[in-house]
């Protein structure tokens, strides 16, 4: 009789002790947007479309990280960029030589650099 209620009791004791400790978070990074002055419209015009048609902005990343022992914990963990990060690396990347002023050439060189024209 006792060899009968084994394989349920042992079954029974699996899917209680089945049980998984589960976490997930997303963590958002982002910054202040630098301060940027343009020479010119032109300029501006320039740098803003150029953005808006990186898609995939450069700079904006997404990681994950996951532990997991199976059966007993689980831990997930993402870290989005903000769009001003994106915003910055583009005004790092346009502005040559750092002087917080874009200029009309400053701008095409960055629209030709990512494929813009």
């Amino acid at each position: 009789m006792k060899n009968i209620y084994l394989p349920g009791l042992l079954m029974l004791a699996v899917l209680a002790g089945n049980g998984c400790i589960s976490t997930e978070k997303t963590n958002y990074r982002d910054e202040s947007r630098m301060p940027v002055a343009f020479e010119n419209e032109t300029a501006g015009r320039l740098f803003y479309e150029t953005l808006s048609k990186t898609g995939a902005q450069p700079g904006r990343r997404e990681s994950k990280t996951e532990i997991c022992i199976p059966i007993l914990f689980d831990h997930t963990q993402r870290t989005v960029d903000g769009e001003n990060i994106a915003f910055n690396a583009a005004v790092r990347r346009c502005d040559t030589n750092a002087d917080g002023k874009i200029t009309e050439l400053e701008a095409r060189i960055y629209a030709e650099s990512v494929g813009h024209k």
